[in-house]
């Protein structure tokens, strides 16, 4: 696990130990508890937007992205976690789901859709992700219509990609944008597929992550100067959500992810993490909406 920030307090960890495979149990062990909203900061979500929109209709910047959490009373034990985990798995099996514990620091469970590196040797995948509705799986992908605004947010995002991994490979390829089905949320999605200029070797994985995290997909262009900008106006601490979660492994295959639909679970309390692109024509109430979609995906788990 990386955190957003690599200039915050918050360490790199890395969890050593072997892969099993085991079933997901059908049903819970165990009825759970009902979570109890405590907070979900509209106050502060809305100052920090202005703040955002501000720097965008001054041309600091291209694209911003804003988050915020909520805040649920709910009893974290290990039996509910391991529930939670289970039923994340056959809800949204096209997702990358985990759970991990965190010594002293509680546990955190995501469900992400979104690849940041993935593969072996000479063949590597990342994506572009952005863009966001809410729509029933009842609805074919190839009915649905995507505004201008979730069209520009997704080109920015695939430009960056594209940009930022051509120094390091010989061979870019890519498919999309396309919609991709994540949960009852749609996204859209370019899918790079990459050869590196020399086969797989320990550096190759950690220069694709410096060169990619964090994407314009959870932090904005101009990247270094948005990412401080988020530093100083969005008004908490992301701490690992929308950093980098998942399997590394030098002999066959790594599968690292952004770290997103994820919540942190401590003492008794649930604290859900959601964000969303914003541009100039972004609306507050369109992108408090987009959080709660998000906030969602773990929030029916429990």
């Amino acid at each position: 696990m990386i955190p957003y920030d690599l200039e915050s307090k918050h360490q790199v960890l890395l969890f050593e130990g072997s892969q099993v495979k085991m079933p997901i149990p059908q049903q819970p062990s165990h009825n759970a508890q009902q979570p109890r909203q405590i907070t979900q900061n509209p106050s502060l979500y809305a100052k920090s937007f202005a703040s955002f929109m501000s720097a965008l209709q001054k041309g600091e910047f291209t694209k911003l992205v804003l988050s915020r959490t909520s805040e649920w009373e709910w009893d974290n034990n290990e039996r509910g976690l391991l529930d939670a985990f289970y039923r994340a798995c056959t809800l949204y099996p096209r997702m990358m789901i985990y759970l991990a514990q965190i010594p002293g620091e509680g546990v955190w469970m995501g469900c992400t859709p979104e690849i940041l590196v993935s593969g072996s040797g000479n063949h590597y995948r990342t994506m572009a992700l952005a863009g966001t509705m809410s729509v029933p799986d009842t609805v074919p992908v190839r009915n649905i219509v995507w505004s201008e605004k979730n069209r520009k947010e997704q080109e920015i995002v695939a430009d960056y990609v594209r940009e930022a991994v051509s120094p390091y490979v010989r061979i870019l390829e890519e498919e999309g944008p396309y919609t991709s089905r994540a949960g009852q949320l749609v996204h859209l999605k370019t899918e790079f597929h990459l050869a590196p200029k020399s086969p797989y070797n320990e550096s190759i994985i950690s220069t694709l992550v410096k060169a990619l995290h964090p994407t314009p997909a959870v932090c904005g262009l101009p990247a270094k100067e948005a990412a401080a900008f988020i530093r100083e106006n969005e008004g908490y601490d992301r701490e690992y959500y929308s950093g980098v979660v998942g399997m590394l492994d030098e002999d066959n295959e790594t599968n690292l992810f952004v770290n997103l639909r994820c919540g942190h679970f401590l003492n008794g309390k649930a604290t859900l993490y959601g964000g969303g692109g914003i541009l100039k024509d972004s609306t507050l109430g369109s992108e408090w909406n987009e959080t709660n979609w998000k906030m969602n995906t773990i929030l029916t788990t429990l």
